[in-house]
């Protein structure tokens, strides 16, 4: 099946900063009209007082052009399945555990499912850490956590219980990220990892029109492999 990427239609609309974690993609197409000699950092900014300056891009004395490029620049849709947000099953996925993930839960108002105990006394990796629906995975062949009815639309609410970012993961298919803390997204923009930030809560929709046992996880390897992890089902 056909997932390659998405264009993204800004129109009048400025946007937003965006972060990308681990198994995220992004292709800009970038346009930059400054005067001669100017210099524009490029700055990693992912860590709080510890930026790191990627490169410097250096405009020359002679300019490419004499106006911006006036060519069409969006790229054709791709063929992907528009999901029905009328008619969508709902589905409630929660990830728990880590460092401080007892306190996170609290602060929330969740119950605590068992999770914490395993969140705050596990190894960083293999010692069941982790938890989606307050499991942790084990090993690699799982029994699906969820099952999606075949070629129906779908939404995911995830909420991260967690005092870390984790980029999750969704084998298999493409989905729309529709809203972040209740708030509709600016784009609808179609992805198949999403970051979700601690104490977030995410919504994405899809149509489960690929069938088989795949792979749902944080794409922090290390976050897999101590637990979050499960098997969605399209059947």
């Amino acid at each position: 099946m056909d997932r390659r990427g998405q264009f993204i239609e800004l129109g009048d609309r400025p946007m937003k900063p965006k972060q990308l974690g681990p198994a995220m993609r992004a292709d800009i197409m970038l346009d930059c009209p400054a005067d001669p000699g100017t210099t524009l950092p490029i700055v990693d900014r992912a860590y709080r007082d510890n930026e790191f300056n990627l490169l410097d891009v250096v405009f020359d004395d002679t300019p490419l052009r004499a106006a911006p490029p006036e060519w069409e620049i969006a790229l054709p849709a791709n063929p992907l399945a528009e999901p029905d947000l009328n008619a969508a099953r709902r589905h409630e996925i929660l990830f728990t555990g880590g460092m401080m993930g007892a306190m996170v839960e609290r602060q929330m108002g969740l119950s605590q499912s068992g999770s914490m105990m395993g969140g705050m006394m596990g190894g960083v990796v293999g010692g069941g850490m982790w938890f989606v629906n307050g499991v942790a995975a084990e090993g690699h062949m799982l029994d699906p956590f969820l099952t999606l009815e075949r070629d129906a639309s779908h939404v995911l609410q995830m909420t991260n219980a967690t005092a870390f970012d984790h980029p999750i993961h969704l084998h298999g298919h493409s989905f729309r990220v529709i809203s972040r803390d209740g708030v509709p997204t600016d784009f609808r923009e179609w992805q198949d990892t999403v970051l979700i930030a601690p104490r977030e809560q995410v919504e994405i929709a899809l149509v489960a029109d690929n069938p088989g046992d795949w792979m749902f996880h944080c794409h922090i390897l290390e976050h897999q492999a101590a637990g979050m992890m499960g098997v969605i089902r399209v059947a």
